[in-house]
């Protein structure tokens, strides 16, 4: 005789598991399920029934209690011990009718209780009844879990948002500083330049040739500034509208720092501080040519601006990670204070000074500075103390 029997129609009704040691009961529940449309698999032991279980889940289970070497009790303990199992419905049909013993099964896990003899209308309505239930605990339990996957993807979407609107903030912050800048630091060169020509134009006859000279020198000085500052603006700008973009390259630079010590070499001179590029000829770095110049342009001017007379600035190695290159500019100078140097490249922070000789500075050139590195795969750090000079670290990508 086997001892695991499967009756299988056509169609493909719910699955029920049969399991009971008197091969009468399994034929008579066997014939009046099948008759009623449904697929059935019979196990003969309780030990049988656990290794179908181990293969295949049914839609329910009915299960005999008195079987030897294990009974429909351990049967159930066992299934409901398993997670693969636990949310199986398990029926017990048995002839133990005492009340204890019916206590018993529902504190097992059984979801039923019939006694037999049983009635066949009976066992099929309560068979039913919890298939049914059975199939709202499936369909909820989906419904669930599409609702926690919508959670979870509401949840990153207004992750998303919120870092698009932290982005946003940032984007209106920095415009704001923009139109700031704008107000500020070019009113102050630019009134310098209009007074001066005013005055030229209207005094002209009546100044000597020196004094001629000092005015014209100061419209140049303010004329300067407002190029630079107009300069740092346009770029920072096309960085901010993405037109910027890098084209990265080998450069030497040692060159690159030799190129702008050479334009600041008369300012220097002028200041009395000792300008030296001291970069090894062999410093490589796989970079923007013209966004290196700018970042090490800037870095020297503020050097410059912030170093009193018989000041020293100087360009040279510094350690850096592995696949990267470091260049420093180091000053001599007033120094930066930890306030304003924790701030210091934040563009909705104002930490704008002036120079040793009132040299005027927008702080946006440090800010043009970091994003150009960073646009090139590198970074810009400063480091500081007040009255003990500035060290300024370019790092880029090494050149192969």
């Amino acid at each position: 005789m086997n001892q695991i029997t499967e009756n299988t129609p056509v169609s493909n009704p719910p699955l029920i598991l049969a399991v009971d040691d008197n091969p009468r009961n399994l034929q008579l529940i066997t014939s009046l399920l099948s008759q009623n449309g449904y697929k059935v698999v019979v196990a003969n032991s309780g030990e049988n029934a656990l290794k179908y279980l181990s293969l295949k889940q049914p839609d329910l289970i009915l299960l005999d209690v008195m079987m030897p070497e294990m009974s429909g009790y351990e049967v159930c303990e066992e299934i409901k011990k398993r997670p693969e199992l636990v949310g199986i419905p398990v029926i017990f049909l048995t002839a133990k009718s005492e009340l204890s013993d019916i206590v018993t099964g529902f504190r097992l896990g059984a979801v039923d209780y019939i006694t037999k003899p049983f009635r066949g209308e009976e066992v099929l309505a309560r068979i039913k009844t919890q298939l049914e239930l059975q199939g709202n605990r499936k369909e909820l339990e989906q419904k669930n879990n599409a609702l926690k996957e919508l959670s979870t993807e509401l949840e990153r979407k207004n992750e998303l948002i919120s870092q698009e609107a932290s982005k946003l903030r940032t984007a209106i912050a920095e415009k704001d500083r923009f139109f700031s800048i704008l107000s500020h630091d070019l009113r102050a060169p630019l009134a310098g330049f209009l007074a001066g020509t005013e005055l030229l134009e209207n005094n002209i006859k009546n100044f000597t040739t020196e004094e001629a000279a000092l005015f014209i020198s100061t419209m140049a000085d303010s004329a300067r500034q407002l190029n630079k500052l107009l300069e740092n603006l346009l770029s920072w700008a096309q960085l901010q509208l993405g037109t910027l973009k890098p084209k990265p390259e080998n450069i030497d630079l040692s060159g690159v720092a030799d190129s702008v010590v050479r334009v600041y070499q008369s300012l220097a001179t002028q200041k009395n501080i000792a300008l030296e590029n001291k970069i090894s000829l062999s410093t490589h770095a796989f970079a923007d040519y013209q966004m290196t110049t700018t970042i090490l342009r800037n870095l020297i001017s503020n050097a410059l601006k912030f170093t009193p007379r018989g000041g020293k600035i100087s360009l040279h190695n510094y350690p850096a990670d592995k696949g990267m290159v470091s260049v420093a500019v180091s000053d001599t100078g007033i120094g930066i204070g930890e306030e304003i140097l924790a701030n210091l490249f934040r563009i909705d922070s104002k930490v704008s000074r002036r120079g040793t000789e009132g040299e005027a500075s927008s702080g946006l050139g440090l800010i043009l500075c970091r994003d150009l590195a960073a646009r090139n795969n590198g970074t810009l750090s400063a480091m500081s103390k007040e009255g003990q000079g500035s060290t300024f670290v370019l790092s880029l990508p090494e050149a192969d």
